[in-house]
């Protein structure tokens, strides 16, 4: 029983790295377009 659990917790953990890696992802991807945005404005 408490192999299972533990199991359930690891999937949990590897979705929540997961979409932590494509939130950060997303933020490096909006950050870098706003500095090609202000660059290229000058």
């Amino acid at each position: 029983m408490k192999g299972g659990a533990y199991m359930v917790t690891y999937d949990a953990m590897n979705m929540l790295f997961q979409f932590g890696m494509f939130l950060a992802a997303m933020a490096t991807a909006v950050v870098a377009m706003i500095a090609l945005f202000i660059n290229r404005k000058k």
